[in-house]
């Protein structure tokens, strides 16, 4: 599985004022979350959020959220640092060619939600208490003001077919 991350920083007017693109890693717990769905357990997707941690993901991949913790000696967001994502937000389709089943989802921190400097951003499932963050991705740092919204555009590709190669 691949994902990309494309953020997008809009002025009032809704020009573009900052771009970042990067891959992803899947967390461990993520993983795990996925595994849980053939088994019928958990939920899927339902939020996107960000935070203002840099720090590169260790080789566990065990980072269980976004950090919005003075003490990574980063200031805090002010405002939501998750917004829910609407099931019709994301799209499924079929690439024969590349031999995969791709996902895009977009979600929109408002211009009140996440302000100050953005440096990473993920993908969450909440269900009920449980919180799971499925990905994480860090990225060159990005400060949003109170009047600038963030759109996040992910791409995930899910490949099929003979995957001998791929482990």
């Amino acid at each position: 599985m691949r994902a990309n991350l494309k953020l997008e920083l809009s002025g009032p007017g809704g020009e573009i004022l900052a771009v970042r693109c990067a891959s992803n890693s899947v967390m461990q717990a993520g993983a795990q979350m996925i595994a849980g769905l053939f088994a019928g357990t958990g939920k899927g997707i339902t939020h996107m959020g960000v935070g203002i941690s840099d720090t590169p993901e260790s080789d566990s991949f065990s980072t269980a959220a976004l950090s919005n913790d003075a003490g990574t000696g980063n200031d805090p967001l002010t405002g939501a640092v998750e917004s829910a994502i609407a099931a019709d937000a994301f799209q499924i389709e079929l690439d024969e060619t590349r031999r995969v089943i791709r996902v895009r989802v977009r979600g929109t921190m408002p211009a009140d939600a996440a302000v100050g400097t953005v440096r990473e951003a993920g993908l969450v499932s909440r269900n009920a208490d449980k919180v799971v963050l499925y990905n994480r991705v860090t990225f060159a740092p990005l400060t949003k003001g109170n009047d600038h919204e963030l759109t996040l555009f992910w791409e995930i590709n899910f490949p099929y077919g003979d995957l001998q190669g791929v482990f």
